[in-house]
């Protein structure tokens, strides 16, 4: 998503090179922005951009200075058979990430231009939208386990949603099962930052009966892209990278993970009303761009759902949360003016009576 409020601005299609078939979450830089692809592969840039790349896991980035209308991708490999597949230790190359991190990304205090999107779904029924320009600080860009287990998440973080694009909601104070299966857990901060999710995947590897692969499908220079799977009696995980073998470091992440091995929990409301809970299943995205020799944020994106069931009534509960980081500027400040409470649900803190809309690029689904 592109939101510019003050400049002429030129939708554009990302596309498969081979088939046609429009690419979803292709990240596209220029001006020193950053914009995604959505779900039918359109972005918003503007007009006066003669310069930008394109880049999506799986296609060969390209750099462009002839703006068209579309944008073609040529894919890595056409096919399993043009895949080598060689091994890799993957537990090896996780601990070496997560060594590195400090070293290899960007890790002083810093003012982020984000766009922030937000989605919740009860069987399959939209219930929540937001789409909003907002402020990102962080104190060093990652994620504070000490003031995060004391809920002190303005030590480290702090999200100020000055300017709410869309905004629809039929959520209520007396909705028990809507939308908190994102908002519910640490992760709802910790999904933000990539140390946090190298802690919790390398606790996978750690689990008594884990059985753990990881394969080599392509190698450009430095660039690897790897996938992997852990498999144990806890959960099931797949997942995808690009890694710089040089810099000991990630360009891109990507996990599903299948938690459907977790028994159900069951809970009480305030008001006394038991209801089981069970987590299911998801997907976490990072993407990062080196510039001057560190490591920055280009998107953090989780999605997923859970069951929820109340009065022998059971919802399934998609959720979906995307943060573009498309300005990164240093800072001495030590924070937000206008924050939000990161410990309450997203929609208790913004005004859900009114609908601000706006020009912006939502997907032919939403």
């Amino acid at each position: 998503f592109g939101l510019f409020q003050t400049q002429t601005l030129r939708k554009i299609k990302i596309i498969d090179a081979q088939d046609g078939k429009p690419i979803a979450n292709a990240r596209i830089i220029f001006n020193n922005e950053v914009v995604y692809s959505n779900d039918d592969g359109f972005a918003l840039i503007t007009e006066n951009v003669s310069n930008m790349e394109v880049s999506q896991s799986g296609y060969q980035s390209q750099k462009i200075t002839k703006i068209s209308e579309q944008i073609k991708l040529k894919p890595i490999y056409n096919d399993i058979e043009e895949i080598r597949i060689v091994n890799v230790d993957i537990k090896e190359l996780f601990k070496n990430v997560q060594k590195n991190l400090k070293k290899n990304y960007f890790s002083e205090p810093s003012l982020y231009d984000i766009t922030y999107k937000q989605k919740d779904s009860d069987n399959d029924s939209l219930n929540f939208l937001m789409i909003a320009n907002a402020k990102l600080w962080t104190s060093s860009n990652s994620y504070n386990f000490k003031s995060a287990f004391n809920k002190n998440y303005d030590d480290f973080i702090q999200i100020d949603l000055e300017n709410i694009k869309y905004l629809k909601s039929d959520i209520t104070d007396n909705d028990i099962c809507k939308g908190y299966s994102l908002n519910q857990s640490k992760d709802f901060v910790g999904n933000i930052f990539l140390n946090y999710e190298m802690q919790r995947t390398n606790y996978y590897f750690e689990i008594k009966d884990a059985k753990f692969s990881g394969r080599l499908l392509n190698e450009n220079g430095d660039e690897q892209t790897i996938s992997f799977k852990v498999i144990s009696s806890e959960i099931d995980v797949n997942g995808k990278l690009v890694y710089n073998k040089k810099d000991k470091a990630l360009l891109y992440y990507e996990l599903e993970y299948d938690q459907t091995k977790s028994p159900s929990v069951k809970r009480k409301t305030m008001e006394g009303q038991e209801l089981e809970y069970k987590v299911g299943n998801g997907i976490i995205i990072f993407d990062f761009y080196k510039k001057d020799g560190k490591y920055f944020p280009a998107q953090s994106k989780t999605m997923g759902f859970t069951f929820c069931t109340l009065n022998n009534e059971t919802h399934k509960i998609h959720f979906d949360r995307e943060i573009v980081f498309q300005k990164h500027n240093s800072t001495q400040t030590n924070g937000l003016t206008n924050k939000i409470d990161l410990s309450k649900l997203i929609w208790k803190n913004v005004p859900t009576n009114q609908s601000k809309e706006s020009k912006v690029l939502l997907s032919q689904e939403e």
